[in-house]
């Protein structure tokens, strides 16, 4: 971990950059903005930067220093191997919210330990934007603490009201199933922190998706199939 200084105005990074470093503020406010829009704010003990790092892609907001700035960062290498060692010893709490999630909790307890050791732990400030509407979808997410809000929810004609999820749900799937852009913008709404996986990273580990689908499915029905079957047999008053 290095030190940097950043003076008030200062861009820290820039949306649609490689990413290279997460960075922790000891001290300072930064604005992050999207399209020129300021959509979340970041102060001291706040961190940002870990997407870009995770998934090797652009950075998808650019960080601003409203006042001058003291920071560290950390390199992609280093990073990944301090979480892959957080993850590691916290993997029994992942697989109880895993097993929230209605497509991965027919999983069996071999896959469930797959896709644990896959997962990366991201935490979002106040007001920054998770998801923005119209992006092509990449990243699932769980959500462990906090919540959030689901807002201008739909494609076309079909609109929906807005939604608070919290701790347990997940939202961006379709991104998984099919890689479709996103149909609504996902704020942070407070500190949140969130279990993700991308779908490169999902079918590396898995396989496809809709096989692992399948096959969820399959158990299912035969589970269900087997509780009646005992049910019919039982005796009859």
């Amino acid at each position: 971990m290095e030190p940097q200084t950043v003076e008030a105005e200062g861009f820290i990074i820039n949306q649609g950059d490689i990413g290279d470093y997460f960075y922790v503020v000891e001290d300072g406010e930064i604005n992050f903005v999207i399209d020129g829009k300021v959509v979340g704010q970041c102060t001291r003990g706040g961190s940002f930067g870990e997407l870009a790092l995770l998934y090797d892609c652009p950075r998808n907001a650019s960080c601003v220093a409203i006042t001058d700035c003291k920071l560290w960062r950390v390199d992609q290498t280093t990073f990944r191997y301090i979480l892959a060692n957080n993850t590691a010893t916290d993997q029994r709490g992942v697989i109880d919210v895993l097993k929230k999630v209605p497509f991965l909790s027919g999983l069996d307890p071999a896959n469930m330990n797959k896709i644990t050791d896959a997962l990366t732990s991201v935490t979002f400030q106040d007001g920054e934007r998770i998801i923005t509407k119209g992006d092509v979808g990449e990243v699932f997410y769980i959500i462990r603490e906090g919540t959030v809000e689901v807002s201008d929810i739909g494609l076309g004609d079909s609109q929906y009201v807005d939604q608070i999820l919290k701790a347990g749900d997940s939202f961006g799937e379709r991104a998984l199933m099919t890689g479709d852009v996103r149909a609504a913008n996902i704020t942070a709404k407070g500190e949140v922190s969130c279990l993700c996986l991308s779908r490169d990273v999902f079918e590396k580990v898995l396989g496809p998706l809709q096989d692992l689908l399948d096959k969820a499915m399959t158990k299912s029905i035969l589970v269900r199939g087997n509780r009646l079957k005992v049910n019919c047999n039982g005796p009859f008053p």
